[in-house]
């Protein structure tokens, strides 16, 4: 399971390939409307779902991350150079997912609400998930022999979900990682990206997830990974992850959006960001399939999506399918119960932005043209006082709830806006109020700046 195929093959190639690159910055720069204008669908969706799996999930462990041997260049600073570990590396031929089905998976993240796949290609641990001919190290080469990636990509594609894929630098099996001046390795990483982006149709997105110690420019060549990936697929989106251990990178590394990892990003309405999150709690992670992994309770997970719209930011929530192929039932049930949410209050989500009030312990809203939505959390018993708006709002009503409109105040006086609802009609764990103005809901931020709520309870 450890053959690859000759380095001088790869490198030849590569070669080539590099050659025919446009020069990094010799092609007219993006405006920012142009900017925009390719991300717009990107930020108007603001939940999509990660999958991370692979041969892991045999044993039920930590993806890559349960890998005992060696690991080159982590953050664990151990030398390069692949060491085989007993184990982990021989998973791969035990990994027969036959009931891995590429539409039901859509079927569930569509149902659920969200708007594009993020699915791991290869993780740190080197195993990838489609008929690569860089490596035998995949899943082709085992009892599966089916190209995963493929069958995944095309059911997004049929059923108009956006589709991306995660692609780790690191490679703790490849033996040429990070040896000598990396020339080998790179010129098998950027054959590797060329196959993802030139066989799968549209690609959306596009997840780099670190490099490794050593700077990205002068020994990754980040900046010619980056020309190849504009080149193959123009309108592709790229995470900030290209640009791992540089202190000030150029600017054609910093990705079109940040990336918070198990937390919720602060609020930042200047640039795009996204938090990515498990939908498990496991000791060390829970990115992947685990045997000792709880599931989040809904309100945790529904709060998360409300916190990152809020910020003006995407939530991508990730799953663990099993070595089966299947998404385990716990984890269908809860996005089941977040689709539910999502058809009732995805008003309130979908194609808005955060503010005008600074989101935090209370709440957070989000806006689109003249609406503001208000996400309330936490109430002063049927109470919640906000500092006021300068529109005049015309009408306001319970999103989800039209039957206790009626029971639903909101005024406009003394510097305040009091919203006032009977404690047995809040809506858990987020009560959604939608308030329509007589102006755009963006007139009411300062410069950009939301409004800050000090005083909210």
């Amino acid at each position: 399971m450890n053959t690859y195929f000759p380095t001088i093959t790869i490198l030849v190639g590569a070669a080539l390939l590099i050659s025919a690159l446009p020069a990094v910055g010799a092609e007219t720069p993006e405006t920012a409307a142009q900017r925009d204008a390719r991300t717009a669908w990107w930020r108007s969706a603001r939940l999509g779902m990660f999958v991370h799996w692979d041969m892991s999930s045999v044993a039920g462990t930590e993806i890559s991350w349960s890998r005992k041997s060696t690991r080159p260049l982590d953050i664990d600073n151990d030398p390069p150079g692949y060491v085989e570990d007993p184990v982990y590396d021989h998973l791969a031929e035990r990994f027969n997912p036959t009931k891995f089905d590429a539409r039901q998976w859509v079927r569930l993240a569509k149902e659920a609400g969200m708007k594009y796949i993020v699915f791991t290609a290869k993780h740190h641990g080197g195993f990838c998930m489609w008929d690569t001919k860089l490596t035998d190290y995949s899943i082709m080469h085992g009892p599966y022999k089916r190209d995963v990636v493929k069958e995944l990509a095309d059911a997004c594609h049929k059923a108009g979900l956006r589709f991306g894929l995660y692609y780790s630098p690191r490679d703790w099996h490849h033996p040429d990682y990070g040896m000598g001046d990396n020339s080998k390795y790179h010129a098998y990483m950027m054959g590797q990206l060329t196959e993802l982006l030139t066989r799968y149709g549209k690609v959306d997105v596009l997840w780099f997830d670190s490099w490794g110690h050593g700077d990205p420019v002068n020994y990754w060549r980040a900046n010619e990974v980056m020309a190849l990936v504009k080149r193959l697929q123009p309108g592709i989106i790229v995470n900030n992850r290209c640009n791992s251990f540089a202190s000030a990178p150029p600017s054609e590394l910093i990705g079109d959006f940040d990336t918070p990892e198990q937390r919720l990003g602060e609020f930042q309405n200047d640039r795009l960001w996204e938090s990515c999150i498990t939908i498990v709690d496991a000791n060390g992670g829970g990115w992947s399939y685990r045997t000792d992994a709880t599931i989040k309770p809904f309100d945790e997970c529904l709060l998360t999506l409300a916190s990152c719209a809020t910020g003006d930011g995407n939530l991508l929530l990730d799953v663990g399918p099993n070595a089966e192929g299947e998404i385990p039932a716990d984890q269908t049930q809860r996005l089941a119960e977040l689709g539910a949410w999502m058809k009732a209050h995805g008003q309130s989500i979908y194609g808005t932005r955060g503010g005008p009030y600074h989101n935090g312990a209370w709440g957070g809203a989000t806006f689109k043209d003249k609406t503001v939505y208000l996400h309330v959390r936490k109430w002063d018993g049927d109470k919640l006082e906000l500092p006021h708006l300068r529109a005049h709002v015309l009408k306001y009503e319970l999103v989800g709830a039209p039957a206790a409109a009626s029971q639903l105040r909101v005024e406009q006086s003394g510097g305040k806006l009091t919203v006032t609802l009977p404690h047995a009609l809040q809506q858990g764990a987020d009560t959604v109020i939608a308030l329509h103005l007589d102006a755009p809901a963006a007139d009411e931020l300062n410069g950009g700046h939301p409004i800050e709520v000090p005083d909210a309870k």
